[in-house]
């Protein structure tokens, strides 16, 4: 059930890649909901991106916990559209440059306040992102220098 749940929600998010993203609404949302933002970034055509959608986001445990701790936004830096955040307006690609994120696949965190707390670069299996998951929702981030 919750996987069904979740690859709705994946396909919901898929067919917003077409419209433009208020990123700072998001933030809002996540500051009501007290949640991270969790934006997966990735390319057309990258095996690795594919096996992390197939794979890591299909693993029941993986969906639970990016349901409960975190706003989920899929982002193809391919798809049209723009992304507001702050003061940048652009593509999807040139927010990823924008944070300087711009190696797919990368996951990218957000707290409450808007700040890009952390972000991890190239595949993850579910184990590996559940930690990760787990190391953000946590706030253990705000440990390390």
């Amino acid at each position: 059930m919750i996987r069904r749940f979740f690859l709705i929600w994946l396909l919901l998010f898929a067919l917003l890649h077409a419209n433009d993203i208020d990123l700072d609404k998001v933030v809002n949302n996540a500051k009501i909901s007290n949640k991270h933002v969790l934006i997966f970034l990735h390319i057309t055509g990258c095996e690795y991106c594919e096996k992390m959608i197939e794979f890591t986001f299909d693993d029941e445990k993986v969906a639970a916990a990016i349901q409960k701790d975190f706003i989920f936004l899929d982002i193809n830096v391919k798809d049209e559209g723009d992304i507001n955040f702050g003061n940048f307006k652009g593509t999807k690609m040139a927010f990823a440059k924008y944070i300087d994120y711009n190696m797919y696949p990368s996951s990218v965190f957000f707290d409450a306040e808007g700040e890009l707390v952390f972000a991890v670069m190239g595949y993850s299996d579910e184990s590996k992102y559940l930690k990760t998951l787990k190391f953000v929702s946590s706030k253990t981030y705000n440990e390390i220098d």
